[in-house]
């Protein structure tokens, strides 16, 4: 395995080039609880199918199995990076607001763990902007 400076980063990365590649699984993705929190959003959103915990050893990796495109213009997903380990990016309840015209989400890192913009903007939570995916 090699050293990846952002891990989050690197998984949105990989879906969508799995995406783009029209491939149907990613496998050996290294395993976090915050990256199962940010696949649970997008699974419940439905930007992926599921995904599965492998044990390899004392190793766990997860493989994520993906939606087939069917229309490349609504299918493949467009990913704003906002926080990175070198910036990090904060902004307030108030000045959350829907991404895509109501079509993608924000994920937010708050101090009651990872949710999407529209929750912690009822939640009146702030903390760090992740990414927008839609």
């Amino acid at each position: 395995m090699s050293f990846v400076s952002s891990p989050i980063q690197d998984l949105f990365i990989r879906i969508k080039n799995a995406y783009i590649a029209r491939k149907e699984d990613i496998k050996w993705v290294q395993y976090s609880s915050f990256k199962i929190a940010i696949l649970d959003i997008l699974k419940k959103h439905r930007f992926i199918k599921s995904y599965t915990i492998v044990e390899e050893g004392k190793k766990k990796f997860i493989e994520i199995s993906i939606k087939e495109v069917t229309d490349v213009v609504e299918d493949i997903p467009v990913i704003k990076f906002y926080s990175k380990p070198s910036r990090k990016i904060y902004v307030s309840y108030k000045e959350l607001r829907s991404v895509a015209w109501g079509r993608g989400i924000g994920i937010i890192s708050t101090n009651k763990w990872v949710m999407p913009t529209y929750e912690a903007k009822k939640k009146k939570l702030w903390w760090e902007l992740i990414a927008e995916i839609y």
